[in-house]
């Protein structure tokens, strides 16, 4: 697997990078040419804390976390789920600009992720 699985992400309006991270929150894929920063080490600090919501959600009787959005000054990252029960438990991250299109960035880590589901299982 290698960056051209996140092509269905680079092409929507806003995108900036994002990864592919396996649950224990080791790097596969990293596109981080529009971001500054490390944005390979950030994601296993993401991975965390959607590690951390699973079981949070899961305490609650709510079932696993499927997709998180956060908001800050100047972006939008949006974190997706295999799903606990797949075949391989993955995780994907995208940052994607304030005026970004999200709505369509969440509906391409929907397709994406069982892509790289059936690559790796």
């Amino acid at each position: 697997m290698d960056e051209t699985i996140m092509e269905g992400l680079s092409s929507i309006k806003g995108y900036m990078g994002g990864a592919i991270n396996n649950y224990t929150g080791e790097c596969l894929v990293c596109d981080a040419a529009r971001l500054s920063g490390n944005l390979e080490e950030t994601s296993a600090t993401f991975n965390d804390v959607f590690r951390d919501s699973h079981k949070i959600s899961q305490n609650l009787k709510l079932g696993a976390t499927q997709i998180m959005e956060i908001h800050t000054e100047k972006a939008v990252i949006l974190m997706g789920c295999s799903g606990e029960d797949s075949r391989v438990h993955l995780h994907i991250f995208a940052v994607f600009s304030s005026d970004g299109n999200v709505a369509l960035g969440k509906m391409a880590l929907k397709k994406i992720l069982p892509k790289a589901v059936d690559m790796l299982a």
